[in-house]
Parts: structure tokens; sequence; C-alpha cells
């Protein structure tokens, strides 16, 4: 059994987001031609946005996945025989 303590809601969220938006600033970097200030600034917002995003679209998945099996049985059992 493993002592370490599941993190709470908004510890997850938090780290979630942190390791979304460290991708996405790397991939910034990546692709950015030139590297000053302004262009930091912009890679790092556009970042967070992205980062929130796919945060969402995550749960969403896994939230309508988790739905679509309880809500519905299928159709194969839905026709009659």
């Amino acid at each position: 059994m493993s002592g370490a303590a599941k993190p709470s809601g908004v510890t997850a969220a938090a780290v979630e987001l942190a390791v979304w938006w460290a991708v996405l600033a790397a991939l910034w970097l990546v692709l950015v031609s030139s590297l000053d200030l302004l262009e930091c600034l912009v890679g790092a917002a556009a970042a967070l946005l992205g980062a929130c995003a796919a945060r969402a679209a995550r749960r969403a998945a896994v939230s309508g996945a988790a739905t679509e099996g309880s809500a519905h049985a299928g159709p194969a059992e839905d026709r009659p025989r």
C-alpha cells in the first residue's frame, strides 16, 4: 500500500494546468523565430489559454464518456426482437 496522499481537486487542477502550460510554452519556444521579451510574454499568455482549453476539453471528454455508458445501454438492446 502506498503512503502517498491523493492530491485534492484544487491541487490536481493546478498541477494539470502547470503541465499543460509547460508543454505548450516549450512548443511555442521551439516554433518562435526570435526570443525577445514580447515574444516570451505572448507565448506564456497563449500557453495559459491553451492549457485552460486543454483541461476543459479533457474534463468534457471524461465526463461525456462516463455519462454515455450509464445513460444509454446501446442501440442493440433498444431494438425489438
